[in-house]
């Protein structure tokens, strides 16, 4: 039998660092993702069907317009947060929403690309959005 000495002892392996997550873009302060990261990816979605469309934030709240503000969209962060609640109208004709309507409510949790996904399908529903 040979001994076994310490230099011949099993060495452990050490386990190399975790790399950290970059924290999820939802995760911004509520404003800075509204603004860095929403309005942006909106404008581009909406761009792409051809629509000339002026978005905004306003207290909690996105409003789009276009056609020279014939028609408009408003989709409210009631708590100032996205996973809060939200509720979304809509207007043509220069004419004043008559219906505030519950927006991705049963939505666990609110993604960016749900969120533009969500406002998309809405304007498509109303057939505002070109080739409807």
């Amino acid at each position: 039998m040979v001994p076994c000495s310490s230099a011949m002892a099993e060495e452990t392996p050490t386990k190399p660092a975790k790399k950290e997550k970059p924290a999820a873009i939802e995760d911004k302060p509520f404003a800075e993702f509204i603004n860095d990261a929403f309005l942006p990816a909106l404008q581009q979605a909406l761009s792409a069907k051809g629509g000339d469309v002026t978005l905004r934030f306003e207290d909690n709240t996105v409003i789009g317009e276009w056609g020279r503000g014939m028609y408009q969209f408003r989709l409210y962060f009631l708590e100032g947060d996205i996973q809060g609640p939200k509720a979304f109208v809509c207007s043509s004709g220069g004419i004043a929403p008559s219906t505030i309507e519950p927006f991705l409510g049963d939505e666990r949790k609110v993604t960016l690309d749900l969120l533009v996904f969500g406002v998309m399908q809405r304007l498509n529903g109303q057939k505002w959005l070109g080739g409807n």
